[in-house]
């Protein structure tokens, strides 16, 4: 089999709070023993270098990450408590995988129900219960720089339903978010007098049709469009509203 990767290196984000990464050098770890253990820091193999070890400072929203319904709201449309993403049923991030290719969208723009069932005919595909229907914007050659946030589009409300009512519940995006750019809808909720129905239109779905989204996927452009499978496990966090995951892409031979 081939794995591809499809999640992005987690270090520094300069879209989220906290410092990310933080590296804490070998020689702290040499300070540390000598400090509680009385361990001369020159009989270690490098001397004056012990155990090295990382600080996470970051939110659960930085890099690749699977977002949780309890993002979106704390109250269903049918008044049940959204699931945590320690909640979420692990058997439900692993399926038969597609790409849906919407690098042709306008920034800003949605993507019609009507333009993703174009695009499965164009290549030859169906979704069935348990798919993991992934959108590649190309946005994850662009991490780092200020079109980060700005560029691409992404589905519709209409065009998410659709893939839902198929019975789906994980999709994902290379985007930083599954919604289309923030700053566009946010444009149009103005636009059209505060009206709430153009706000934050796919997450928000997810308080009436239970799903979860896979946000800041890598190397989308390096899968075909179907025939292989996706596992992406987030991290078990108490009562989280995402989790940091690795997601990884199996082609069989």
């Amino acid at each position: 089999m081939q794995i591809i990767d499809i999640s992005m290196t987690t270090d520094t984000d300069p879209f989220m709070e906290g410092r990310g990464v933080v590296f804490e050098p070998h020689a702290m770890g040499a300070e540390y023993n000598q400090t509680h253990y009385d361990i001369d820091p020159n009989h270690w193999p490098t001397p004056g270098a012990a155990f090295a070890s990382d600080a996470l400072e970051i939110t659960s929203h930085t890099g690749t990450h699977m977002d949780s319904p309890w993002h979106y709201g704390p109250v269903m449309a049918d008044g049940s408590k959204p699931k945590t993403i320690d909640e979420w049923p692990l058997e439900r991030c692993m399926g038969d995988g597609v790409v849906i290719d919407i690098t042709d969208a306008e920034d800003g723009a949605e993507v019609s129900r009507e333009r993703i069932q174009e695009k499965l005919r164009a290549i030859d595909y169906e979704i069935k219960p348990g798919d993991i229907v992934l959108t590649m914007t190309g946005n994850d050659k662009h991490f780092d720089t200020d079109e980060y946030l700005s560029r691409g589009g992404g589905p519709s409300r209409q065009a998410l339903e659709w893939i839902l009512d198929q019975g789906v519940t994980v999709v994902g995006t290379d985007a930083w978010s599954y919604d289309r750019p923030y700053g566009a809808w946010a444009a149009d909720y103005h636009k059209h007098d505060r009206d709430p129905s153009y706000l934050w239109p796919c997450h928000l779905l997810g308080l009436e049709k239970e799903y979860v989204h896979i946000e800041k996927l890598a190397n989308l452009d390096q899968l075909p469009p179907h025939g292989f499978k996706v596992i992406a496990l987030p991290l078990k966090i108490a009562r989280g509203t995402a989790g940091p995951v690795r997601a990884i892409a199996i082609i069989e031979d």
